[in-house]
Protein backbone atom coordinates (compact mmCIF):
# COMPACT_ATOMS: atom_id res chain seq x y z
CA UNK A 1 0.00 0.00 0.00
CA UNK A 2 1.00 3.47 -0.63
CA UNK A 3 -1.01 5.46 1.74
CA UNK A 4 0.60 4.85 5.34
CA UNK A 5 -2.89 5.60 7.19
CA UNK A 6 -3.95 2.85 4.99
CA UNK A 7 -1.80 0.51 5.94
CA UNK A 8 -2.11 1.10 9.44
CA UNK A 9 -5.41 0.99 9.34
CA UNK A 10 -5.12 -2.49 7.63
CA UNK A 11 -2.45 -3.56 10.67
CA UNK A 12 -4.13 -2.95 13.18
CA UNK A 13 -7.39 -4.98 12.18
CA UNK A 14 -5.03 -7.60 11.04
CA UNK A 15 -3.35 -7.33 14.64
CA UNK A 16 -7.19 -7.86 16.32
CA UNK A 17 -7.70 -10.86 13.94
CA UNK A 18 -4.56 -12.26 15.74
CA UNK A 19 -5.55 -10.89 18.82
CA UNK A 20 -8.96 -12.90 18.40
CA UNK A 21 -7.96 -15.66 17.72
CA UNK A 22 -4.98 -16.17 21.08
CA UNK A 23 -5.33 -19.00 22.75
CA UNK A 24 -7.17 -21.76 20.49
CA UNK A 25 -6.52 -25.46 20.50
CA UNK A 26 -3.97 -26.58 18.25
CA UNK A 27 -6.12 -28.48 15.88
CA UNK A 28 -8.06 -25.16 15.00
CA UNK A 29 -5.04 -23.06 15.37
CA UNK A 30 -3.33 -25.35 12.42
CA UNK A 31 -6.84 -24.57 10.50
CA UNK A 32 -6.33 -20.73 10.70
CA UNK A 33 -2.85 -21.05 9.72
CA UNK A 34 -3.91 -22.48 6.38
CA UNK A 35 -6.63 -20.56 5.91
CA UNK A 36 -4.17 -17.08 6.27
CA UNK A 37 -1.63 -19.08 4.23
CA UNK A 38 -4.49 -19.05 1.28
CA UNK A 39 -5.17 -15.05 2.03
CA UNK A 40 -1.63 -14.72 2.05
CA UNK A 41 -1.19 -16.27 -1.18
CA UNK A 42 -4.57 -14.33 -2.45
CA UNK A 43 -2.89 -11.04 -2.21
CA UNK A 44 0.02 -11.04 -3.11
CA UNK A 45 1.72 -9.63 -5.71
CA UNK A 46 2.20 -11.27 -8.79
CA UNK A 47 5.38 -9.75 -9.76
CA UNK A 48 7.11 -9.94 -6.47
CA UNK A 49 10.08 -7.82 -5.97
CA UNK A 50 13.43 -9.54 -6.64
CA UNK A 51 16.91 -8.85 -5.51
CA UNK A 52 19.27 -8.11 -8.34
CA UNK A 53 21.47 -10.65 -7.40
CA UNK A 54 18.81 -13.78 -6.74
CA UNK A 55 17.54 -15.66 -9.17
CA UNK A 56 14.92 -13.61 -11.06
CA UNK A 57 17.03 -10.30 -10.58
CA UNK A 58 18.74 -8.20 -13.30
CA UNK A 59 21.89 -9.31 -12.20
CA UNK A 60 21.86 -12.64 -11.12
CA UNK A 61 24.40 -14.73 -12.63
CA UNK A 62 26.10 -11.50 -14.26
CA UNK A 63 29.79 -11.88 -13.10
CA UNK A 64 29.91 -15.81 -11.64
CA UNK A 65 33.44 -16.75 -11.43
CA UNK A 66 35.41 -18.89 -13.67
CA UNK A 67 35.98 -22.48 -12.27
CA UNK A 68 39.75 -22.84 -11.32
CA UNK A 69 39.92 -25.32 -14.15
CA UNK A 70 39.28 -22.75 -16.90
CA UNK A 71 41.84 -20.66 -14.68
CA UNK A 72 44.42 -23.28 -14.54
CA UNK A 73 43.67 -26.01 -16.92
CA UNK A 74 47.42 -27.16 -15.66
CA UNK A 75 46.02 -27.58 -12.25
CA UNK A 76 48.98 -25.59 -11.06
CA UNK A 77 46.96 -23.49 -8.63
CA UNK A 78 48.51 -20.61 -7.06
CA UNK A 79 48.72 -20.87 -3.10
CA UNK A 80 47.03 -17.40 -2.40
CA UNK A 81 44.11 -18.69 -4.75
CA UNK A 82 41.28 -18.56 -3.05
CA UNK A 83 39.57 -22.46 -2.55
CA UNK A 84 36.07 -22.00 -1.49
CA UNK A 85 32.91 -23.18 -3.56
CA UNK A 86 30.15 -20.75 -4.30
CA UNK A 87 26.46 -21.57 -4.03
CA UNK A 88 23.84 -20.89 -7.32
CA UNK A 89 22.89 -17.23 -5.42
CA UNK A 90 27.23 -16.77 -5.27
CA UNK A 91 27.11 -16.75 -1.64
CA UNK A 92 30.10 -18.82 -0.56
CA UNK A 93 29.43 -22.58 1.16
CA UNK A 94 29.97 -22.97 4.14
CA UNK A 95 29.00 -26.25 5.96
CA UNK A 96 27.72 -24.03 9.39
CA UNK A 97 25.09 -22.31 6.93
CA UNK A 98 23.32 -25.77 5.81
CA UNK A 99 23.69 -24.70 2.05
CA UNK A 100 26.08 -27.09 -0.29
CA UNK A 101 27.05 -26.60 -4.13
CA UNK A 102 26.78 -29.92 -4.58
CA UNK A 103 24.71 -30.98 -7.59
CA UNK A 104 22.80 -28.80 -9.99
CA UNK A 105 19.98 -25.76 -8.87
CA UNK A 106 17.05 -25.99 -10.62
CA UNK A 107 15.98 -22.05 -11.46
CA UNK A 108 12.82 -21.68 -12.15
CA UNK A 109 12.32 -17.63 -13.25
CA UNK A 110 8.47 -17.91 -13.58
CA UNK A 111 8.73 -18.12 -9.47
CA UNK A 112 11.95 -16.49 -9.06
CA UNK A 113 13.26 -18.96 -6.57
CA UNK A 114 15.97 -21.60 -6.80
CA UNK A 115 15.03 -25.52 -6.26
Amino acid sequence: MVDRRVFNDEADLLRARFDANRGLPPTKAISMIEQGEDELFTFSHPDPYVRSYMPGGSGFMRSSPLPKEVCFPDGDYPADFPNYTVNADMTICKPETGKAAVGSVLIDFTKKNME
